[in-house]
């Protein structure tokens, strides 16, 4: 059986290498982040293929990850350049060209093998600053 850090590290490696296919969220995952709520693989997985998209070199390192049985808790950073669209609920945004460096934080459950849930959290303001969307 792995532990909640391997289950969290596993999905780091898959989606910093594209492979949804080996990222172990579960059925009846959720993802909860700024702005959305997703439930079910699927559906996560689509989530985070919009950032992909958008980010073609998106890559997220973990700074620090804390684990409690099926729980977890991490820290890190997310790069990347601004390449392609943006597909939001409010419109698709063009490809600004650049480059962020975001701080984000992730409250997790594990089942085994697989990851139930992730909790997001990130600064939309500096995400949008950095991409130059903020008035000035």
């Amino acid at each position: 059986m792995s532990s909640a850090g391997d289950v969290i590290l596993k999905h780091i490696d898959a989606f910093n290498g594209r492979d949804a296919d080996a990222d172990p969220w579960a059925a009846d995952a959720e993802l909860t982040a700024p702005g959305a709520q997703v439930s079910g693989r699927d559906n996560v997985i689509g989530f985070l293929a919009v950032f992909q998209e958008a980010f073609p070199d998106l890559r997220l390192e973990i700074i620090q990850l804390l684990t409690d049985g099926p729980a977890a808790a991490a820290e890190g950073t997310l790069t990347g350049t601004h390449d392609g669209v943006l597909h939001t609920p409010n419109g698709d945004i063009a490809p600004t060209g650049r480059a962020v460096e975001l701080r984000w934080a992730a409250l997790y459950v594990t089942d085994g093998e697989t990851l139930k849930s992730e909790h997001l959290f990130f600064d939309q303001m500096d995400f949008l600053g950095q991409l130059g969307l903020l008035p000035g």
